[in-house]
């Protein structure tokens, strides 16, 4: 035994040689030695990389971990002003066992390709080794320091805190004690020491010491673990802030359509997702930070609405840090325009790409995204080409600082080579939304008021959508793809303005336009329309009673191949209406029609006044009644008003839609101002119940323009059954001129409905001397 301490020493005293004098080269011999005896080999140069690194504060305690098996991205280094010797590289080289007595407290076993360092002297002077972390600014919690380490001779291991000024760099050593734990039997061990909390910039310091005998001594020092809270140094996003893994609906798979690619959500409905490689990766943002640190952070109060693409960049990344985020494969598009536009938000020092890739993240083509538009859409055209992808590439983050990167509203507009993907696709730019038009017993004068090319999505037609059906008749907007349109429809010409469209996008559906009550027919007639239509659906004509809806007739369309379509109407002598009526009995399609014509004449619908301005004949109500019965004087009372006491009496007026106009009780009379915005306003009767019929006389003026104004009645059946016109473009005048109707026992409220004429650009209407009276005209309250 006395003979195997002998070598070591004589070993030892070989690496303390070696070690004290710099390991320069030239020390062959003494090398072999240390293989042979210790089985480990000094690394030229091995620290120099680690050494030189310019350090900088760490964010994490994680980035002081450091097995010295890449001395280059360990955050420790040598400290030259502090002590006299330096640490140097070694790599254990076979598997030579540590003489445990002597050397310890370290495993006295390593695995070859193990590097650690090393420092020793035989020189009688204390000479000692300081090893000192990148710097910390502060820290909330105890840190847990673990280290392998190994002593000889009466050298010894401390940990230190040293304090730093970051201004000039300066350290100065703490006067705190730090304790080393090694356990209760030091031999092949591991230790470790607690570094309290900090509030102040500080550096952890490992330094050897008490190597100071003629026979030699020497520290090991391997594998260094930190785990520690420290203060928060990044950007503070605010407490409500919260993102989450991006887990999308992106699959690799390529594309059916261009809209696949539009991302407004962030969710399994979006097919974009990280690329590439790197520690930095893109997150799915569920709220966003303050309007204030958008500002001081980005320049714009503006920020994402909802869930958003969302990339954290810590000071210190480098590219190769950063994933890209990347969208599902586009295997062919065609030479028609395309487009991906986007909106992007940014720290400065961030500089971002949209790229096309290949399949290998090969970029083909980059776009420099102009990072002075945010938060305004940045659109983007690509070359035409196929068997692609995008991506969004990081080009490079500042440094210095932390910074981050938001992407949301990704639009991906183009055609691609499969054409149109079902019956119901008219291209990206197409779009539909709901027909304003809505009936309400309004009356038919002639042929002409069934005239409707649906401008203004339909408002001013009297044609409109049933209730109760699934699917409702819409207006379609926008720009129509019109390779798509004529592959779909076999027809070269498509609409050029607002047109109706029926969309039904399964089996057994059904929709139907109807049109306003026709009185009668006086004559034969014919309807005309534009019509296109797709997949299975199938259109018919129907003639319906108006009131039961009950069929009378119906017209099979078919697949016409013509532009127009052209109905027959027969005569007919009582109420009807018209019904454009589309089925998908046999599957999914499109039924459009345009500029509907009705050839024909009609019976005109009045009201029952001689002063209409339509002749003196007069059409009687349907009879049946006891005309001898006196209506109800409590009827009488509830709808009489001569507004002279400044309020409506039982009256009501509220706002109709798209019109501000109301009536108001003013001057004794109750008057409403009509114009450009305000076309519409009604007065509303309380609910009666009749026992006989009587007659509803009012007084009505219209001035400073021209206006049409009805009387509509509520039935026991439905509402609005009936809708009489009163005026006919009536031309403007200041007196009042009396008119009245025949109100019935069925009937249960009145409305008087004014509408400002088209030609016209306001007018005022005046209302007054509302008074019930029975048949023959006589007073009953």
């Amino acid at each position: 035994m006395f003979g195997i301490r002998i070598r070591v020493a004589f070993l030892l005293l070989t690496i303390y040689v070696v070690t004290g004098q710099a390991c320069m080269p030239g020390y062959e011999a003494e090398r072999e030695k240390l293989r042979q005896y210790l089985g480990i080999e000094w690394i030229q140069s091995g620290l120099k990389a680690m050494d030189a690194q310019k350090p900088k504060p760490i964010r994490h305690s994680s980035e002081l971990n450091c097995d010295f098996s890449e001395p280059e991205k360990c955050h420790w280094m040598n400290n030259n002003n502090l002590d006299t010797l330096n640490f140097h590289l070694f790599e254990k080289t076979d598997h030579t066992v540590f003489p445990v007595l002597q050397v310890r407290p370290g495993p006295s076993k390593l695995d070859p390709g193990d590097k650690l360092i090393f420092v020793g002297d035989r020189k009688k002077n204390d000479q000692s080794a300081l090893l000192t972390s990148w710097p910390i600014r502060c820290q909330n919690t105890t840190g847990k320091l673990t280290l392998n380490f190994w002593v000889y001779n009466g050298a010894m291991v401390e940990a230190i805190i040293l304090e730093e000024n970051m201004e000039n760099g300066t350290l100065h050593q703490s006067g705190e004690k730090i304790y080393i734990d090694c356990g209760t039997v030091t031999l092949n061990t591991e230790c470790s020491a607690e570094i309290p909390p900090r509030s102040t910039p500080f550096r952890i310091g490992l330094r050897a010491f008490d190597i100071k005998s003629p026979e030699g001594s020497f520290v090991m020092i391997d594998n260094i673990f930190y785990d520690a809270q420290l203060c928060k140094v990044s950007i503070d996003l605010g407490p409500d802030f919260k993102s989450e893994s991006l887990v999308t609906g992106a699959e690799g798979m390529p594309i059916d359509m261009a809209s696949q690619l539009g991302c407004y959500e962030f969710d399994k409905g979006c097919r974009w997702r990280n690329g590439g490689h790197g520690s930095r990766i893109w997150k799915r943002a569920l709220s966003a930070p303050s309007e204030q640190l958008m500002f001081n952070e980005t320049g714009t109060y503006t920020a994402p609405k909802g869930p958003y693409a969302f990339m954290y960049i810590e000071e210190g990344s480098k590219p190769n840090d950063f994933m890209s985020l990347v969208s599902d494969p586009v295997d062919c598009q065609s030479a028609s325009d395309s487009h991906i536009s986007f909106r992007l938000w940014s720290t400065k020092g961030v500089n971002i790409s949209i790229c096309t890739v290949d399949f290998d993240m090969k970029p083909i083509e980059c776009q420099r995204v102009a990072m002075g538009r945010s938060p305004a859409p940045s659109i983007h055209h690509f070359a035409q080409i196929n068997k692609f992808m995008y991506a969004f590439i990081i080009d490079s983050a500042s440094p210095d600082y932390d910074t981050f990167v938001m992407i949301d509203d990704i639009s991906y507009e183009a055609t691609l080579c499969n054409e149109a993907i079902n019956a119901l696709d008219f291209g990206k730019n197409f779009y539909a939304t709901p027909m304003l038009s809505v009936l309400l017993n309004r009356p038919i004068q002639s042929s002409d008021d069934l005239k409707c090319d649906f401008a203004k999505r339909g408002l001013d037609c009297l044609w409109a959508n049933l209730d109760g059906e699934k699917v409702q008749w819409e207006v379609g907007l926008g720009t129509i793809d019109k390779t798509k349109f004529s592959t779909l429809t076999r027809r070269l010409n498509v609409p050029n303005s607002e047109f109706a469209v029926a969309r039904l996008d399964r089996r057994n559906m059904t929709a139907s336009l109807a049109s306003e009550t026709i009185k009668c027919l006086k004559d034969r007639a014919a309807l005309s329309f534009r019509y296109w239509h797709t997949g299975a659906a199938m259109l018919s004509v129907c003639i319906v009673k108006s009131i039961s809806f009950e069929v009378i007739d119906c017209t099979d369309v078919g697949r016409v191949t013509t532009d127009t379509v052209l109905i027959d109407i027969p005569q007919l002598r009582e109420p009807i209406r018209i019904v454009l009526r589309v089925n998908s009995n046999d599957g999914e399609g499109i039924i459009a029609v345009d500029d509907i014509q009705l050839e024909g004449k009609l019976c005109s619908s009045l009201a029952l006044s001689g002063n209409s301005g339509f002749g003196k004949t007069k059409s009687k109500r349907p009879t049946g009644y006891d005309l001898s019965a006196a209506p109800d004087a409590n009827v009488c009372r509830l709808l009489t008003c001569n507004f002279d006491r400044q309020h409506l009496c039982l009256y009501e007026s509220h706002r109709v839609s798209n019109s501000l106009s109301m009536f108001t009780a003013r001057n004794g009379s109750a008057f409403t101002m009509l114009f450009g915005r305000s076309k519409v306003a009604m007065l509303e009767s309380s609910p009666f119940r009749l026992n006989a019929p009587a007659r509803f006389h009012f007084d009505y003026s219209i001035d400073r323009g021209m206006a049409q104004i009805f009387i509509c009645e509520d039935s026991v059946n439905r509402e609005l059954d009936n809708c009489y016109k009163v005026t006919n473009a009536t031309s403007s005048t200041e007196t009042f001129v009396h008119d009245y109707i025949e109100v019935l026992p069925s009937d249960t409220k009145i409305y008087i409905i004014v509408k400002l004429e088209k030609s016209s650009r306001k007018a005022n209407v005046r209302i007054d001397n509302i008074v019930l009276t029975d048949v023959d005209n006589h007073q009953i309250c």
